[in-house]
């Protein structure tokens, strides 16, 4: 629907700038050249309804002319050849209708004759302009095109590096969860119970994202906190969470489970190897129209650490580069014994 009111739009404007030009034309001959008025109405009624009608052709020739695949000789002759055919033909109806019809104007036949050349030189103007001006249209088509197919894809991107995210919930997680769970069915089964409610939901989240890719801060920091609590079962004190979230930055618009393999990376890196407290510390804080997230924690610098292979962070970085357009969203800040990442998260999404 949209195509076809746009296609009825240009026809319109088609029609009317040759209109336009016919009472150019007229203006010009009756006034400047003192052809009387039933001449010069003839002679701008015929020679822009012609060119107006052919003109209408050569949208067809120049939209099969595949500008993208001819080489430059070859597009030059074949609009060469379109302009000499077309101008012809132009003149050509048009002397052929306007020497029948004025045959009793004998001054005006004369400078029909007198005025050839000129009008050879418009009609290559007419058709240089028309020309030029269909495959600027025929870009502006295909950039439009271009655009919608690269938001399919962009989509179908997104969607892939959801279910990405989804089969990253690591099973060894689920399994130690579950095994905790089980140990405490014994000693505090009232906390077992607690822990299968919250690692039900936080499961659920992880596997049901919105389709919206865009959480807020605060349901990220709640779901990372449910995340945080299921570790606590195996890790007791070993694990310190703290965290100073300004209270506006908390409805800021953020990329779903953007937090999670963060907090992840630092119970990995942190609390796994060390045999004392790690303390896993979490800043938001709101810098003009962009929200920074800061996410460390303390390590063991002579602990043996199993080296990642980078995969959540490169993953992270994609994201944003998909979301925002940049890709120095995110800043790794490593230092003796604290590792720190952070994040930038503008208002809005390009």
């Amino acid at each position: 629907m949209v195509i076809r009111n746009l296609k009825k739009s240009l026809e319109f404007v088609y029609i009317i700038l040759w209109v336009a030009l016919g009472a150019i034309h007229f203006f010009l001959l009756h006034n400047i050249y003192g052809i009387n008025a039933i001449a010069a109405f003839a002679d701008s009624f015929v020679f822009n309804a012609l060119f107006m009608v052919i003109g209408s052709g050569l949208w067809f020739m120049v939209r099969f002319s595949d500008l993208q695949s001819r080489r430059f000789g070859e597009l030059a002759f074949f609009h060469l050849t379109g302009a000499v055919v077309t101008i012809l033909a132009w003149l050509g109806l048009g002397y052929l209708i306007l020497s029948n019809i004025m045959t009793a104007d004998l001054d005006y036949l004369a400078f029909l004759r007198d005025t050839l050349t000129i009008r050879g030189i418009t009609g290559v103007m007419f058709y240089s302009l028309l020309v030029t001006i269909y495959y600027l249209l025929i870009n502006y088509r295909e950039l439009k095109e271009k655009s919608r197919r690269e938001a399919e894809l962009t989509g179908l991107l997104k969607e892939a590096e959801l279910n990405m995210l989804r089969s990253q919930i690591r099973p060894h997680f689920l399994f130690n969860s579950l095994n905790s769970i089980s140990s405490l069915t014994m000693t505090d089964p009232e906390k077992a119970q607690e822990m299968v409610i919250k690692l039900s939901e936080f499961m659920r989240y992880s596997l049901n994202f919105p389709d919206t890719m865009m959480s807020t801060l605060e349901k990220e920091l709640y779901h990372a906190g449910l995340y945080l609590d299921i570790e606590k079962v195996r890790f007791g004190e070993r694990l310190v969470f703290e965290k100073n979230v300004a209270p506006e930055a908390k409805a800021w618009d953020v990329p779903v489970m953007i937090l999670q393999p963060l907090i992840e990376n630092s119970v990995k890196h942190g609390v796994y190897e060390s045999a004392e407290a790690t303390i896993i510390r979490l800043d938001a804080l709101l810098d003009g129209e962009v929200l920074e997230i800061r996410i460390g924690n303390t390590y063991d610098p002579e602990a043996k650490v199993k080296k990642g292979t980078g995969t959540g962070l490169r993953n992270i970085r994609e994201r944003l580069l998909n979301i925002y357009g940049t890709s120095t969203l995110l800043k790794i800040d490593q230092r003796k014994d604290y590792f720190e990442v952070t994040l930038r998260i503008p208002r809005y999404a390009r």
